[in-house]
């Protein structure tokens, strides 16, 4: 097992930066997600530390050991793609033990390698036949067992369970946190599917246009969002935004918007600097509250209810103008279409931005 570094790393290709200066340490044995939408630079970075693109600048360590211009096959690593890219013509035990064979690895050592790798995977009963005769999910297990038979340093995930039906998909997730509980090695994983990120990450580095934005815990990330594309890009529903400015009366602070004001924490005293700024207040869904004694923060009126079991998602719109999403449980008493309804936002859970600059000001 080992660590990765990225030491200044970057990507350019012609006029375009697919990933900007980066710096960047992945401890030995952590579970950590990179994640972000298409185009970010997150493939481009898992690329670059597999050795398939050489950075434009910057140096790369797998351990303690520089392997910026080291050969894919020389940095002992195991990539896992997105098309699983096995051998139709080949079993899976031949899929599966490919790579030792190449590494001219003993037969009998290739053969115990690959059953336990099997075993681990539950797929020994499909040793024997050919990709076209697996399902999904059986190739994706094919996959994983041809990179684990190598017993590499590093894993290199890059968005393998895109191709897998959404039920597939759950299930795979948790089979992989317990393969990675079982082995203990460095994953390093791709995705675009923020729920993804937020599952199955120790630590999550969320990426914009090849620079990372923040990294954390998935806590830290879902609670405590540096700037607005963080705050929107983790959660689902994503978290609603409103423009205004802050307001104090009473030994109170407020967030006015669209004629409307919002009460917020027993904020710093500094945040009173920004008092003539122009702000972006943050709420997730499911810190609206509908509230029926008039005690309320804002009015609105309801647009949609969806119904998706156990919980609602409602689509109101305030007085102002501006949409609301709602996230609450149905067994609560919903509102109907077209219904005015009070809403109550929990003071403690709000988020405020610099319109500007997109960063937090609100330290929670």
């Amino acid at each position: 097992m080992a660590g990765v570094r990225l030491e200044g790393v970057s990507k350019v290709f012609g006029n375009t930066t697919a990933v900007a200066k980066t710096d960047l340490e992945i401890k030995d044995g952590e579970f950590l997600v990179l994640v972000g939408p298409s185009g970010c630079g997150k493939s481009t970075t898992l690329r670059m530390i597999a050795g398939l693109e050489t950075p434009t600048e910057g140096d790369i360590y797998i351990g303690e050991r520089k392997v910026t211009h080291l050969e894919p096959k020389d940095r002992d690593i195991a990539m896992v793609f997105q098309n699983y890219a096995l051998y139709p013509h080949m079993k899976v035990f031949d899929n599966m033990a490919f790579g030792l064979r190449l590494r001219k690895v003993l037969k009998q050592e290739i053969e115990a390698r690959v059953k336990e790798a099997a075993e681990i995977l539950g797929i020994a009963h499909l040793l024997d036949r050919y990709p076209k005769q697996l399902s999904g999910g059986q190739r994706q297990r094919v996959a994983l067992g041809r990179a684990i038979v190598r017993n590499p340093q590093v894993f290199l995930m890059d968005e393998p369970l895109s191709n897998l039906d959404a039920k597939l998909r759950v299930q795979m997730r948790a089979e992989l946190i317990k393969l990675h509980q079982r082995l203990a090695t460095t994953v390093i994983y791709v995705t675009h599917d923020q729920v993804e990120a937020m599952t199955m990450g120790a630590r999550i580095v969320v990426m914009k246009d090849g620079v990372i934005q923040q990294v954390g815990t998935p806590m830290d990330i879902y609670y405590h969002p540096k700037n607005i594309f963080v705050a929107g890009f983790v959660g689902s529903p994503p978290m609603n935004f409103f423009k205004g400015n802050l307001e104090v009366g009473n030994e109170q602070i407020y967030f006015k918007t669209n004629g409307q004001v919002v009460k917020l924490p027993q904020i710093s005293q500094d945040v009173l600097k920004y008092k003539n700024v122009d702000l972006i207040l943050g709420i997730r869904p499911e810190d609206v509250k509908i509230n029926e004694d008039g005690n309320n923060d804002l009015t609105c009126t309801m647009e949609i209810v969806e119904h998706i079991g156990s919980e609602a998602i409602l689509h109101a719109r305030l007085n102002g103008g501006d949409e609301m999403i709602i996230k609450c449980a149905t067994n609560t008493s919903l509102p109907k279409v077209g219904q005015k309804v009070n809403l109550t936002i929990d003071p403690k859970r709000v988020h405020l931005f610099e319109a500007a600059s997109g960063n937090s000001i609100l330290s929670q």
